[in-house]
């Protein structure tokens, strides 16, 4: 590449990016690009490098060492050459001076571009901000490499196993599913519009949930809902309600692993998280599941679930977007590193962190990530696969910290079903048929995820 073509690209690139006044606007894969570009030609093709070189030669070795721009100057061999070569000196600072200064800022303003970037890379990696051009890239990128859906309408293993085919019904025949439909009551979750709110997504949630119960209960499975009309349920009022669901199933099965005084004892706990039915630490209301880590009572529960077979929790949520540039549908689960890595976290910036009633524990780990993430990759292409449209330009499947699947031990996921905050999203999410396609996907997910595990 020539200078006559590279210039102007990158200076329209460097433009774009010093305009935009968002990280929505930055496409990070051509901005590394650009300058790591910018960097080689400005080493092979500058005139300002070319005019130093030429300037430098007798300065360079009279006064300084090869790595002048590291080290000071050798003192002994200024002083025994300064007689000799003063005038010669003083022109050389004179020439060398500015051109210096010239390359020296140029790296500096080099410096400052890719740290800037460098953190935006960051922060979009963290899942932090949104970085549309570089996220439809990396979920392009995803498909390419993660889809799963085939011309025949079968699904491909995700250990790299053969093909899949469900059979017609999809049979869930023993399977329980723990629905939790998002918000409700005074918490409305995400609205649109913004500042005069026509659509709530705690409407949303309820009828997808409905619709959902509906499809896994036509296959055989059975269903609970953590909620099952527009009252308020706090998060852990849902989250006791799926421990005290497991403990039953556990009984049932005859695997229950506690004494019935300790059952009575954690059932009573348990509810009382129900009774209280609120958040917060002062509340009370987070009961054995309050502080970081995971505590006595709480671990014997997770323990207890983990070995649930065919057991599964679902949180049904929509999405927003304030600059409004994302759309589809996006996955949620929780793993040890993602919980422990936001709780660290927490401690330097949440206040409820350092209440004297807030316990700090070591840090747990033995939740079943990798089986939450298989879920969760097929819960993505299913509903995709029946809603293309549903295609998201974000990040597909993430992992992260949310307390109604941290603090149970099920095979979990949280589906965000679309954005909310998006024209085309909200367009279909209001059309007659969109929540049973859904629920058909979702439905459908359990049913590959189930043969997986039988195969």
């Amino acid at each position: 590449m020539n200078r006559k073509s590279f210039y102007p690209a990158f200076s329209k690139a460097l433009r774009r990016v010093i305009v935009s006044e968002s990280a929505d606007f930055v496409n990070t894969s051509a901005f590394f690009a650009y300058h790591v570009a910018f960097v080689i030609c400005l080493l092979h093709f500058s005139p300002i490098l070319k005019t130093i070189n030429e300037r430098s030669d007798g300065f360079h070795h009279n006064h300084m060492s090869e790595n002048y721009y590291y080290t000071m100057p050798d003192t002994n061999q200024i002083n025994n050459t300064y007689n000799n070569d003063a005038s010669d000196n003083a022109d050389n600072k004179k020439t060398k001076s500015p051109y210096l200064r010239l390359l020296l800022t140029c790296m500096l303003i080099l410096t400052i571009i890719l740290a800037i970037g460098g953190t935006a890379y960051f922060l979009h990696d963290q899942g932090i901000v949104d970085l549309p051009g570089f996220s439809a890239k990396s979920s392009e990128a995803s498909r390419r490499s993660n889809k799963k859906t085939s011309s025949n309408g079968g699904v491909k293993a995700l250990a790299g196993g053969p093909e899949m085919t469900l059979p017609e019904t999809g049979d869930l025949t023993g399977t329980v599913v723990i629905l939790d439909a998002g918000h409700g009551g005074r918490d409305t979750g995400c609205v649109f519009p913004f500042n005069n709110p026509d659509y709530n997504e705690c409407d949303f949630t309820l009828r997808i949930a409905e619709q959902v119960k509906k499809d896994l209960t036509s296959r055989g499975a059975t269903v609970y809902m953590t909620r099952t009309d527009n009252d308020w349920v706090s998060l852990y009022n849902r989250i006791a309600q799926t421990h005290l669901i497991c403990m039953d199933i556990a009984k049932e099965r005859g695997v229950l692993p506690f004494s019935e005084e300790r059952e009575s004892e954690l059932r009573a706990l348990l509810q009382q998280s129900i009774d209280i039915n609120e958040d917060t630490v002062a509340s009370g209301g987070m009961g054995l599941m309050v502080g970081s880590g995971v505590g006595e009572d709480l671990k014997e529960l997770m323990e207890m679930e983990y070995e649930l077979e065919n057991v599964f929790f679902l949180s049904i949520h929509l999405n927003s977007n304030e600059s409004r540039t994302l759309h589809g549908t996006q996955i949620y689960y929780v793993t040890d590193e993602s919980i422990i890595k936001s709780e660290r976290n927490q401690m330097r910036t949440n206040s409820e962190f350092r209440r004297s009633d807030f316990p700090i524990r070591d840090e747990y780990y033995g939740r079943p990530s990798e089986r939450s993430e298989i879920l969760s990759q097929y819960l993505y292409d299913c509903i995709v696969g029946e809603i293309p449209e549903f295609e998201t330009n974000a990040h597909p499947v993430l992992d992260d910290n949310y307390a109604v699947l941290r603090e149970h031990g099920l095979t979990g996921a949280l589906v965000e079903v679309s954005f909310l905050s998006d024209d085309n999203d909200r367009e279909i999410l209001l059309q007659d048929g969109t929540n049973a396609k859904v629920a058909k996907g979702i439905g459908d997910a359990l049913a590959y995820y189930k043969l997986q595990e039988e195969g």
